[in-house]
């Protein structure tokens, strides 16, 4: 999720400190579900979807079309943008704009899947792409929210990948983690599923290695364990510097929750509260405060398992810091983390520390300037 914050200025953090020893495996499939993405029918040679969807599936290409939007043209060595699109294909770098590097995409196929663009400069076609032909074998009909395919008998020479109703078979449930151990017992949501531990719980594995798998029945059974967290959307937060003063303050609130998973989750968690000043001038975020109900500013405090603490923070813009007017007012940005005492620095060991780290815009006017 990305963070919240309403007009009160009262933000909702979510938050699962890591557990004591460090886990850090990612989930890549919801409990009691396939895997959503799998191609149930695809186009077959002649790239053209000829297959309707039954019901629960999804039209991942229209009846009569290719698949949309495939990457056509990337870009070139000189790293130049060089083509200009044809027919409905889609211009996702402006021609005489800069790639970030080479191969990067140009160019798609466009609502209709078919390569409508020829390649300029030393712009290049991506692999299998040919002017005027649907690439073959993409995907038709895909499996909606359950994993579970509903689509049979493929009309025209599209191919059944994945037979009526089943969920594709041994796929990843759960990914090794940053930290190079396996965390996650299968079956550990359905106690009677036929989840795969492929690594078992302890033993070294490498990030993105398969830890479970979903078993024969395709459908999976378990839960990553580890560090759950979550943010709110953050709306900037609006301050003023009234006339006559030399500071604008306000407070921010902060819910912080414990929300891990699995039996070795610990009863409750340490953590502690930190930011960046960003773009923002030296010293704007100020008087961290880990547990508010407590008098005093608290550094730490710990949130028990599926509890919940409140937390706080001040920022302060300094008059001789910005210049703003009515029509323009001074903008920057600061980032807030919640950070596990055990994993400290690092905000934790997940996949992705943005859940646990919010980008707060501060929006600043000095009502001393015109």
């Amino acid at each position: 999720m990305r963070p919240i914050c309403y007009a009160s200025l009262v933000s909702i953090l979510v938050i699962a400190a890591s557990l004591g020893t460090v886990r850090a495996d990612e989930l890549q499939i919801a409990p009691g579900t396939g895997l959503q993405s799998s191609v149930v029918i695809n186009t077959g040679p002649d790239g053209i979807c000829n297959t309707t969807a039954a019901l629960g599936d999804i039209q991942a290409a229209t009846v009569g079309q290719g698949t949309p939007f495939r990457t056509e043209i990337r870009c070139g060595a000189n790293k130049l943008v060089e083509t200009a699109a044809g027919g409905d294909d889609v211009q996702l770098i402006a021609v005489g704009g800069t790639c970030q590097n080479t191969n990067k995409p140009i160019i798609d196929t466009g609502p209709n899947g078919v390569p409508d663009s020829v390649p300029a400069g030393d712009d290049v076609y991506a692999g299998g792409i040919v002017f005027g032909v649907p690439p073959a074998n993409t995907p038709c009909v895909i499996a909606g929210a359950d994993g579970v395919a509903q689509t049979a008998a493929p009309a025209g020479d599209d191919v059944q990948v994945l037979a009526a109703g089943v969920a594709a078979p041994n796929t990843a449930v759960v990914l090794c983690g940053p930290n190079g151990v396996a965390d996650t017992t299968a079956n550990n949501v359905n106690l009677a599923g036929d989840d795969v531990q492929v690594v078992l719980v302890g033993n070294a594995c490498s990030p993105n290695d398969v830890v479970v798998d979903s078993g024969p029945n395709g459908i999976a059974d378990t839960r990553a364990e580890g560090p759950d967290l979550g943010l709110g959307v953050v709306k900037p937060i609006k301050l003023h510097i009234s006339s006559g003063f030399s500071t604008g303050t306000k407070l921010v609130k902060l819910k912080v929750l414990n929300v891990e998973f699995g039996a070795m989750a610990p009863a409750s968690r340490a953590y502690k509260l930190t930011a960046t000043n960003g773009s923002c001038p030296g010293g704007t975020v100020t008087q961290l405060d880990a547990d508010a109900s407590t008098p005093g500013l608290q550094a730490t405090a710990n949130v028990l398992f599926g509890g919940k603490i409140k937390a706080t923070f001040v920022v302060t813009a300094h008059l001789e810091d910005v210049t703003s007017t009515g029509q323009s007012p001074f903008r920057c940005t600061f980032n807030v983390s919640a950070v596990a005492l055990d994993t400290a620095p690092n905000v934790d060991d997940g996949a992705n520390p943005e859940n646990n780290t919010t980008t707060v815009d501060l929006e600043i006017t000095d009502r001393n300037d015109p």
